[in-house]
């Protein structure tokens, strides 16, 4: 061990100087022990390190000793020390739960089970909608960190849930990832020269798939990364969209499953999320199992024993957990339909929710929504082409009418032009798509364009297509800023859960309607320019009403961190603290964003023809953490117009296979959408039903391989056994909130702070909650307060809001998101730093003594307690093994030995009850003269005792590292086993023809995927024998220890209450 820069490390190499040399230097590699920067390498010439000296610990034991630290001083000390003590000996160790800001549940504990039980964590977490996976892979994230298993982690995600990733990652658990785009790199490479690879230069970052696939950011990872970057973990969100594409009999290999195919054997550990595992097609499936595990499973080797998915597969329903007595309780889900009827000049709204029917009349109105779906249909009939770009127009423009007038009158619009000689290109984006996704305006001209260019090249109409057309045109010219129908049905449910006076005309309105409720509603909409429809026309009807500015917000693709920031804070905070009511959304918040906190009702002002996006939608409020017992999801149809006839058997079927099949349904929805790609037709109704079928191969399939391993009774054994972990955890580590907060009290008080003062918030909902207010902090943790201040305003000066006062603090994690508490726990950066203090204790700091004295009324003698932390180190400064020891003595200074050792018998009654000895002390007044004399008699007194620590240390180091021996062995073993398995399968398929699973002959495209991966396979097969040495070997490397390290902690004397 050595101390070089004020830090100690472990070295790793050392390369002494040539003998010829004219300077010679030695050129050493060394390995950081400290525990806020564990692992970190760093390589000097020691000649020139000024300062860097060979240390041993033991040697100096605790130095002189001027004095005695209080009690509660003393004992933070020993908390947060064995807080940071880590271990492998004990895969049914938690610790991350105890360092993360989440309401907790055990069924987010299986993956983090299951992670630690696995030689390396590759692991699926296909769990439903809602049930949290982005908390439960920050579990596994942030416990693989602490046990030192991971450095670099990088998460790929779609670009519409970056942003999120990397936000809950920091606030849920103290994890800073940096985003990867264009502006990243160009930051970097102007802090650090062009020459500098981004990647090198941090060592956690969140990426979208669109911008992996691009060479330019893609090929400096791989540079980065090498042929396998050690302690390393690849987390894919939405992993099946990196599965080979369905479509076919067989399915074939996209773009992105090529370039993940190359980036994932370059991770040690990989994690992957998906609530759809499984397309129906078991070679795809197995693909997708091989980038997440290659030692286990091969493409093109189905997967025939579902027990071989166990190890490495998390997966749950909702009702699943709704059965298990004590699980989560998630809201009951229904189905509202808004059924509008059209009939001698009036509108009626027929409303069905729960068995429960109302009939209300709407309002006079023109039937354009059901005069244009006629004309397009009778002029697709006379236009539309068999194949080709231009049967997308008509596709598109049928899509476009069943959301909204508006919407359908820009892409007629631009249909009816043609394709113009030269086309203006399409407005910049504000932000980065990467980062942001693409947003609406864009997405608006996109379509416009295409629909331009492919209508171009239609055949000419006749007379009578052209007199449709124009009839089309000057229908939906006239009536595209009129209200429709199903904006009268949304604006009389505003008037009735909402505001009275919405829609009302002003001479009619009391004042009592101009008030609104707390309810809150989202409305989707898969179109921007519907968006903005909807946005004007209920800002219309609810203008002159109380506050109507605020009651209406946006959230759209493209937007920036402050414009989601905003939106989202101000939709989840308390109804009475901000008055936005109605949130309309584009497809761009149908994933990722959590918006329940004060939300039940959402709308589907038209049904998306992917029927996943459809369930997508109603995760952003059927989810944990709603409070709300129900929630209710609205779909309109109009009864009149063939094609909702398909939407509402759409929503239906959708509705049926979610409840029976959870998230297994997306084998049916695949086919759905399959079917809704042609449009909407006479035929489309029996095709739907035909797709619908639970009887197919493919669902039959995802059956056989994902689903017949999860049982009710295996899930709740599983739920059982986390649970008794957690509180075996718990007993271990003494992580309780209450105590945090009074180590983070002695913290404060070790910066000369006042302590955290205790108030009440009372919420608007009637609960009293215990908060802290956090005293003034010296400058310099204007940063760090920054974690802890009120969202900032998107037009809000930063130095303005930098003089906000931070909100108050809690230790239990808060009941509702939008109460305006920050939740600290023991991984927030506020505390990590404030904690940083008693790490350095001895070493860069010398705050404490490290001796002290409390009062023992349960003993007449005098006892003398020797604290040391036993580290044990892998390779590369892994820390393998972490733990507090402590040697009791009798203390009797008439003896001719004043210290006798109590044997392990002896002193565990007096151990068991120092941790409330030192919580419940009060301020010990001794005579000063007895505190001089304890103070100049502990340096002795610890060196007396310091053979008695080095034995104790010996056993426990050696039972440890028989532990992480044998824990080395077993995975070793469990790996052989695996490889041995993955021979027999592969051999077996070798001896398959290679039509035999499909029973008939594949296409060309078909036949090339299968013969792809039978040459895998045989490749696959000639490796694998290498591999049965090389990589048991490399696991039990991993457990072999490198260095032990035996530190001076502290001394306590318990003093008699009767002395």
């Amino acid at each position: 061990m050595a101390v070089v820069r004020q830090r100690q490390y472990l070295v790793e190499q050392v390369h002494a100087a040539q003998e010829n040399s004219d300077a010679p230097m030695t050129l050493v590699r060394l390995s950081c022990l400290d525990d806020d920067a564990a692992g970190r390498t760093l390589e000097v010439l020691w000649e020139l390190e000024l300062g860097a000296r060979i240390l041993q610990p033991e040697a100096h034991g605790l130095g002189t000793v001027s004095g005695l630290d209080s009690a509660d001083h003393f004992g933070a000390y020993l908390s947060a020390l064995k807080w940071n003590c880590v271990t492998a000996t004990d895969n049914q160790l938690f610790q991350a739960p105890f360092r993360a800001g989440i309401q907790l549940w055990n069924h987010q504990l299986i993956p983090l089970q299951k992670a630690l039980e696995l030689p390396r964590a590759n692991l699926f977490i296909a769990d439903d909608v809602g049930l949290g996976k982005t908390i439960e892979a920050g579990l596994v994230i942030q416990e693989l960190r602490l046990r030192q298993r991971v450095d670099f982690v990088l998460v790929v995600c779609p670009a519409s849930i970056v942003l999120q990733w990397r936000d809950e990652m920091r606030s849920r658990f103290g994890l800073y990832f940096e985003v990867y785009n264009s502006d990243f790199v160009g930051r970097r490479q102007k802090e650090r020269g062009f020459g500098v690879n981004p990647w090198s230069t941090h060592t956690r970052f969140v990426v979208s798939y669109n911008l992996i696939r691009r060479p330019e950011h893609r090929d400096p990872l791989l540079q980065f990364l090498g042929e396998r970057v050690k302690k390393s973990l690849l987390v894919l969100d939405e992993a099946h969209t990196v599965a080979p594409a369905s479509g076919t009999r067989y399915a074939i290999d996209s773009r992105l499953t090529r370039v993940v195919r190359d980036l994932a054997p370059r991770f040690e550990n990989r994690l992957f999320l998906s609530a759809t595992p499984h397309n129906g097609h078991s070679n795809s499936f197995s693909a997708l199992l091989e980038l997440l595990d290659p030692q286990r499973f091969t493409r093109g080797v189905p997967i025939e024993d579902p027990a071989e998915l166990a190890p490495v597969m998390v997966r749950r329903l909702k009702s699943d957990l709704r059965q298990i007595p004590g699980a989560l309780a998630f809201p009951e889900r229904r189905l509202v339909e808004h059924r509008l009827t059209w009939e001698a000049g009036v509108w009626t709204v027929r409303r069905r929710e729960a068995g429960a029917v109302e009939s209300r009349p709407l309002r006079e109105s023109a039937d354009t929504e059901l005069e244009l779906a006629r004309l397009l249909a009778e002029y697709s009939a006379h236009m539309k082409p068999s194949k080709g770009a231009g049967r997308l127009v008509f596709i598109n423009l049928q899509k476009r009418l069943l959301s909204s007038v508006e919407a359908f009158w820009r892409t007629l619009s631009a249909h009816a032009k043609g394709a113009p000689e030269h086309p203006a290109a399409p407005p910049p984006t504000l932000f980065d798509v990467e980062t942001y996704g693409v947003d609406d305006d864009s997405v608006d001209e996109e379509d416009a364009w295409q629909a331009a260019k492919a209508s171009a090249e239609l055949a000419d109409p006749s007379a009578h297509t052209r007199d449709l057309l124009q009839q089309m045109l000057t229908l939906a010219e006239r009536r595209r800023h009129a209200p429709d129908a199903k904006v009268a049905a949304l604006l009389d449910w505003i008037r009735g859960q909402q505001c009275p006076a919405a829609g009302i005309a002003p001479d009619a309105r009391t004042k009592a309607d101009l008030a609104w409720s707390e309810r809150r509603v989202i409305i989707f909409t898969e179109y921007g320019d519907t968006k903005r429809y909807l946005k004007q026309q209920i800002e219309a009807a609810i203008h002159g009403t109380h506050r109507w500015e605020e009651r209406v917000m946006a959230f759209h693709g493209g937007m920036g961190d402050d414009a989601r920031a905003e939106v989202q804070a101000a939709f989840n905070s308390d109804p009475n603290d901000h008055p936005v009511r109605i949130l309309i959304a584009t497809d761009a918040a149908r994933e990722g964003v959590n918006l329940q906190a004060h939300c039940a009702d959402l709308f589907h002002f038209d049904v998306p023809w992917n029927p996943a996006r459809l369930e997508q939608r109603n995760g952003r409020i059927d989810r944990t953490l709603q409070p709300s017992p129900i929630v209710r999801c609205h779909t309109f149809h109009y009864p009149q117009r063939p094609e909702d006839r398909v939407l509402e058997v759409l929503v239906e079927k959708i509705e049926r296979i979610q409840e029976e099949l959870g998230s297994l349904g997306a084998v049916l929805m695949e086919r759905v959408t399959e079917v809704l790609e042609d449009g909407i037709n006479t035929d489309t109704l029996q095709r739907l039903e035909a797709a619908s079928a639970t009887d197919g191969v493919g669902l039959q399939t995802a059956k056989n391989e994902l689903e017949s391993q999860r049982t009710l009774r295996d899930i709740t054994s599983a739920l059982n056994k986390a649970g008794r972990i957690l509180d075996a955890s718990q007993e271990v580590l003494d992580i309780q909130p209450a105590r945090l907060r009074e180590v983070l009290d002695v913290a404060l008080a070790l910066m000369g702070t006042p302590p955290l003062q205790a108030s009440t918030l009372h919420t608007r909902d009637g609960r009293a909650v215990e908060v802290f207010e956090l005293p003034s902090l010296p400058e310099g943790w204007d940063k760090t307060l920054d974690l802890l201040r009120p969202p900032r305003g998107r037009k809000e000066d930063f130095w303005e809001w930098r003089h906000r006062a931070p909100l108050p603090v809690v230790f239990e994690p808060p009941q509702r998101l939008s109460d305006p508490v920050v939740h600290l726990h023991l991984e927030h950066p506020f505390v990590q730093r404030a904690l940083s203090r008693f790490m350095s204790q001895g070493f860069a700091a010398e705050d404490l003594h490290r001796v002290s004295v409390v009062v023992d009324d349960q003993s007449h003698q005098t006892h003398v307690i020797a604290f040391g932390r036993l580290s044990l180190f892998g390779k590369g400064a892994v820390r393998l093994h972490d733990t507090l020891l402590s040697v009791a003595a009798v203390l009797d200074d008439t003896a001719a030995e004043p210290l006798t050792p109590l044997d392990d018998l002896a002193s565990a009654p007096l151990l068991a009850r120092l941790p409330a000895l030192l919580r419940a002390a009060q301020p010990l007044e001794l005579p000063d003269a007895l505190r001089r004399s304890l103070a100049l008699r502990a340096t002795p007194d610890f060196a007396a005792l310091w053979p008695e620590v080095e034995a104790e240390a010996d056993e426990i180091a050696r039972r440890s590292l028989a532990m992480l021996t044998a824990r080395g062995e077993q995975e070793a073993t469990d790996l052989r086993a695996i490889l041995q398995r993955q021979v027999k399968a592969l051999d077996k398929q070798l001896q398959t023809e290679l039509f035999d699973s499909f029973g008939e002959p594949l296409n060309g495209v078909e036949t090339v995927q299968r013969e792809r991966e039978l040459k895998h396979i045989q490749a696959r097969r000639s490796r694998i024998d290498e591999e049965l040495v090389t990589e048991p070997e490399q696991l039990r490397a991993l457990y072999e220890v490198a260095l032990r390290r035996l530190e001076p902690v502290g001394l306590l004397y318990l003093w008699p209450s009767t002395r």
